[in-house]
């Protein structure tokens, strides 16, 4: 007699929630085709799964405001109920409805019953931005650090902060680009530290503000907690000068040149790489109020390596009285070795 063993069926399905319902990525969710700022799934109900990267209520004074990202993307999860227990580093599943606000995506969950705890696998790193680098779209939800301790290479904060809507706002200098930060009240950060010149190694989250089409500015850095704001006070003397070391080298095999330069309190610095035909190539410093110590790569203002060959690193200082200083390197990169 045969016998008949009936297995039981399993239906796998990897963009599935336990509830049956599809899950998309945070990019997915965030899409704009048109470029117009506005997602396109604008008013859409959707569910995705992501890891919190601060508290629920960090960035609000009521409801809930808070971040949570993937490996595609970032986004702010805005709604007036949420658990009680969730902590950043821990990945959930929710579904809510795409907003968008000043330029901002959002996703809304309608109640607790929209929320899923899927795991704790921890906060992930920051995405380091590279010198000249701005907060862009595809940082907006996203961790970020914006000055490399590694390479010692800081952000200058450019102008003093100022109160403005339950927070402070101040500018820090990325190399030659300006990168926003918001301090909101909620999250208890003291920035009486920070002034206009102030070193700093930061993290934050990628925000945006901008309340008129088609919403592609007003990016800004948010950062959460105290310990988001290094404040870093290297030696550099205070008369005018440009040092290198580490020179020639070959960007090609990874290696990068150390420049200081630095001058009296008041000056403001520009520093510029030239090729021989006097063609400006790369801005390493641009209305500078500080001098400066960092390992330079050999990128130009187009992110791209620079051949090898001799260039002109000159240094120019202008003061409060109008008086201005210069001096100048001869830098040479050279070609890597086989």
């Amino acid at each position: 007699m045969m016998i008949k063993v009936l297995l039981p069926v399993m239906v796998l399905c990897s963009f599935c929630s336990s509830a049956g319902a599809q899950v998309i990525t945070i990019a997915e969710a965030r899409m704009d085709s048109d470029g117009d700022g506005i997602p396109d799934l604008l008013g859409e109900t959707v569910t995705i799964s992501g890891i919190v990267t601060c508290e629920t209520t960090l960035f609000s004074t009521s409801g809930y405001s808070f971040y949570m990202q993937d490996a595609t993307a970032g986004i702010n999860v805005y709604a007036y109920e949420a658990p009680g227990n969730m902590s950043p580093g821990e990945e959930w599943e929710l579904t809510g409805e795409i907003k968008a606000y000043n330029g901002l995506t959002e996703i809304s969950p309608a109640s607790v019953d929209d929320y899923s705890y899927v795991g704790n696998p921890g906060i992930p790193a920051p995405i380091q931005l590279v010198r000249n680098q701005p907060i862009s779209e595809a940082l907006e939800g996203m961790l970020v650090a914006a000055g490399d301790q590694g390479l010692t290479q800081w952000v200058t904060v450019a102008t003093d902060p100022s109160s403005a809507g339950g927070g402070y706002n101040f500018d820090v200098w990325n190399g030659q680009t300006v990168i926003p930060v918001r301090v909101n009240e909620t999250t208890g950060i003291d920035v009486s530290q920070v002034s206009s010149g102030t070193r700093m190694f930061m993290v934050g989250i990628g925000g945006q503000y901008d309340s008129t089409e088609p919403y592609d500015s007003g990016y800004q850095l948010l950062p959460r907690y105290q310990s988001d704001l290094i404040i870093f006070n290297p030696s550099v003397g205070d008369y005018f000068h440009l040092d290198v070391s580490g020179n020639p080298f070959a960007p090609a095999r990874g290696e990068t040149m150390q420049i200081e330069y630095g001058g009296p309190q008041g000056v403001h610095f520009n520093l510029t790489v030239y090729d021989r035909a006097g063609r400006d190539l790369a801005h390493l410093a641009v209305n500078s109020p500080a001098g400066d110590i960092f390992n330079w790569d050999g990128r130009d203002d187009w992110n791209e390596f620079l051949p090898m060959g001799q260039y002109i690193l000159m240094l120019e200082g202008m003061s409060s009285e109008g008086d201005r200083l210069t001096t100048t390197e001869t830098v040479v990169i050279a070609a890597p070795l086989e």
